[in-house]
């Protein structure tokens, strides 16, 4: 699954802010988040971002019986410098759960301001109903991702 959004401000103002450890502190909570910690390490060619992030999901019949409705998350996130944007890998993985996200992304420049692509695939590693978990899992990481996106939006101007 794919998503892409558009904004009017360059790429330098997104980025900063996407890597910005109070700000997405302060996003996640915003959002509804439990908690939320970030530690961001500025490399010679690009950002590494290490979270964790403690949240409580709505979770449909047979999935509420799986898993617990609250989840702490380990993210990944490495930004790398491509030409006058950036270009990364992400992975989450659930604690507890045999359930792991993982994409690319990236920020580049257009004639308005930047656009912000990011993919997802999920895997979940449960006999018989590893589909369908990663479905769900797909739709809520892609609703979170447009929410963190608007956010930004929201912030940005």
């Amino acid at each position: 699954m794919t998503i892409q959004v558009d904004f009017e401000h360059g790429v330098k103002a997104v980025h900063d802010a996407m890597t910005d450890p109070k700000y997405l502190i302060d996003r996640n909570l915003a959002l509804g988040e439990i908690s939320a910690e970030y530690d961001v390490a500025e490399e010679n060619d690009g950002t590494t971002i290490t979270a964790v992030r403690e949240l409580r999901r709505d979770l449909p019949g047979l999935l509420a019986k799986l898993f617990d409705s609250v989840s702490v998350m380990d993210m990944t996130e490495n930004w790398l410098e491509k030409g006058d944007g950036w270009t990364g890998e992400w992975s989450l993985q659930v604690r507890e759960q045999p359930v792991s996200v993982t994409g690319r992304f990236e920020l580049a420049p257009t004639s308005t301001g930047c656009s912000y692509t990011v993919s997802h695939q999920a895997r979940a590693k449960i006999p018989f109903m590893s589909g369908q978990i990663e479905k769900f899992i797909l739709g809520q990481t892609a609703n979170g991702a447009r929410n963190e996106l608007e956010h930004l939006k929201n912030y940005l101007d």
